[in-house]
């Protein structure tokens, strides 16, 4: 029997590389007369023959890499008609992902020990205490409530929480970096999850986009590769370096997640507030959206001609071509619909990242949407670099994998592709309202938010109302408390913050929805705790360490806490309109005229008067308030 090595090209349907070396085996009675006669040519030596071999176990593994990394391929024939690879898309995803959790765990140590910490306004001491006391065991209680904070063997600290955010910031900056591993993915996606458990007992982290950053975070586990195990060590635990193409069922994932984001976001809008059907919500949206920027003023004075179609624009992105990110790679067009759909999708949350401060929402909504495009839509310089760091031939869409790895690659796709399934169901009853429920704008349905449903300003507020905390030492001078971004003085200009989470300014912002002693009672009760720790903190001189929620402050309020006397305290209610266009205070700016953000005029007082009684708890001040 003799051995022939025969060089093809690649074919559409061919796992192989493109001029592969594959090994025929040809037992005819007439080649092994060729073979006879030309076997000086043609019979391998013992080093060919070695190489053979390598060159057919490399093709064994490489089928099975291309059956487990690309086995969608399949049925979606995604680069029929052009080649496709994602190893670009997979490095600019990774790094965003590591880019909004770095956002999220520094504002957490900036923040949670004064929101939620021993001495902060709502501790999550004993919200953990409470389940401790619901549950058996550790584990019972991590698959309800997820967290690390269950293993601890001690009530949660203050040193806990700083030290969950220090290693979150380090792993997620390491990350944006480059050191991306499904090991180290992991690990945030844990962190972060131990944060946001520990705070349901309090409304600081009640938004959407923790939800969408975990569900997100979850899938950028699964894009990254996995170790690869060479006698006994093991590669790829803390930086993905390997060449092999991103499986293209977690890509789907993303896209899927990104269908859910936008429907989700279409449907609440459609059944909700009747502006959106009136198409008049933008009227007044860029003024009582919950943190303006100095770019709300120049959306807000818009013509309302063009605010109008921005509401077609709105339900065009979010209902109508939404569907493109779900369309397969059949052909070139389809591609090319599907390109155009991530565009769309990405493009709409830049529009709306410049129209005001939204957190870290719009950034990481952005990111499944990058799950449509592919390496070609990139610039070709960051192309190059990637490929370059990679190892990546610009020619190859996929490389050899162990066997073992290739196997359970599948195996994971398989799985992770049933589990969003299942899980999916939930969310689809509840965006197509079966059984006559409404819709749910932001929720999960099982303990480990897998897969949710999304949504935001399903309703617009008309108009905008401030909560504004005045102290004074005598009841007559009164000094307002500043936060870091709402508005409060008229004079002082809107900030840009996001994707940074300014969470007290955020919270606040629903006591302006009416009826506002309603929303303050049931949702946004810490104002009192906060009116309470100043008053007390100011009749005791308690120090720094016992006062960590003046952080969470403007830094001139926190001075002026930190070395006036405070015996009184009240909160009102405000009307804020804008008071002219952006360019209209620019040019006063420029000229060094007085410049003026917001007009403002008393709504009604929310909180009478209040002071600390000799047994420390608060009480209605004995006097009559005068404005």
């Amino acid at each position: 029997m003799a051995l022939h090595r025969r060089r093809h090209r690649q074919g559409p349907d061919d796992g192989s590389k493109p001029n592969s070396t594959t090994l025929r085996v040809d037992e005819s009675e007439g080649d092994r007369q060729s073979g006879d006669n030309q076997q000086h040519e043609d019979e391998p030596s013992p080093a060919a023959t070695a190489s053979a071999a390598k060159d057919a176990a490399a093709s064994s593994g490489h089928k099975i890499s291309s059956a487990s990394s690309s086995w969608a391929t399949a049925i979606a024939k995604e680069g029929t008609a052009t080649t496709q690879s994602f190893h670009v898309t997979k490095f600019v995803i990774l790094r965003l992902v590591g880019f909004v959790y770095l956002m999220a765990f520094v504002g957490a140590y900036n923040q949670n020990q004064g929101l939620m910490g021993l001495h902060g306004l709502v501790p999550a001491r004993n919200y953990m205490d409470q389940l401790k006391q619901t549950f058996d065991s550790p584990i019972q209680g991590f698959l309800s409530h997820p967290t690390l904070f269950w293993f601890i063997g001690s009530s949660l600290e203050d040193w806990h929480l700083d030290a969950t955010a220090v290693v979150g910031s380090i792993l997620s900056f390491a990350v944006v970096l480059g050191l991306d591993s499904w090991l180290v993915m992991a690990m945030l996606w844990i962190l972060d999850f131990s944060i946001v458990t520990v705070a349901e007992g309090n409304s600081f982290y009640a938004y959407g986009w923790e939800s969408q950053l975990l569900e997100t975070g979850f899938l950028s586990i699964w894009l990254c590769d996995l170790p690869s195990f060479r006698g006994y060590a093991i590669q790829g635990m803390f930086r993905d370096t390997s060449p092999s193409a991103p499986s293209l069922p977690v890509l789907w994932l993303f896209r899927w997640l990104c269908a859910r984001i936008s429907i989700g976001a279409g449907l609440i809008k459609l059944r909700g507030g009747e502006c959106w059907q009136n198409k008049t919500c933008l009227y007044y949206h860029f003024e009582s959206q919950p943190i303006p920027s100095p770019m709300s003023f120049f959306f807000h004075f818009l013509p309302k001609g063009a605010l109008r179609r921005a509401v077609d624009l709105d339900f065009f992105v979010q209902l109508y071509s939404i569907w493109l990110v779900l369309l397969p790679g059949f052909n070139w067009y389809m591609t090319n619909l599907r390109r155009l759909g991530g565009f769309i999708q990405a493009g709409f949350m830049v529009n709306i990242i410049l129209s005001g401060n939204f957190a870290f929402l719009t950034h990481v909504t952005i990111i499944p949407a990058l799950a449509c495009l592919d390496d070609d839509c990139y610039p070709r310089w960051l192309k190059n670099n990637v490929y370059q760091s990679r190892r990546i031939r610009s020619d190859q869409s996929a490389v050899p994998m162990c066997p073992k790895i290739g196997i359970l690659r599948l195996f994971i796709d398989l799985c992770l592709v049933s589990t969003i399934g299942m899980l999916s169901v939930p969310v689809l009853t509840n965006l197509l309202q079966i059984g006559e429920k409404h819709q749910v704008m932001n929720g999960s349905f099982s303990s480990f938010k897998l897969v949710n449903t999304y949504g935001a300003f399903g309703s617009v507020g008309e108009a905008r109302y401030e909560a504004i905390i005045s102290l004074s030492s005598d009841a007559q001078s009164w000094t307002e408390l500043e936060l870091p971004c709402k508005p409060g003085n008229t004079k002082r200009r809107p900030c840009f913050c996001a994707p940074y989470h300014y969470r007290l300014d955020w919270n606040i912002w629903f006591i302006g929805f009416k009826p506002h002693q309603s929303m303050l009672q049931r949702r946004e009760s810490w104002v009192f705790e906060l009116i309470h720790k100043i008053l007390l903190g100011s009749d005791t001189n308690a120090t720094i360490t016992e006062r960590p929620w003046l952080s969470l402050l403007d830094p001139s309020s926190a001075d002026f806490l930190q070395h006036g006397i405070v015996k009184y305290a009240k909160v009102d209610m405000y009307r804020y309109r804008m008071a002219d266009t952006l360019w209209i205070i620019a040019s006063k700016w420029q000229r060094g005229d007085d410049v003026i953000w917001w007009n403002r005029e008393f709504e009604e007082t929310l909180i009478r008067p209040v002071q600390i009684m000799q047994n420390g708890n608060l009480a209605y001040a004995n006097f009559d308030s005068h404005e």
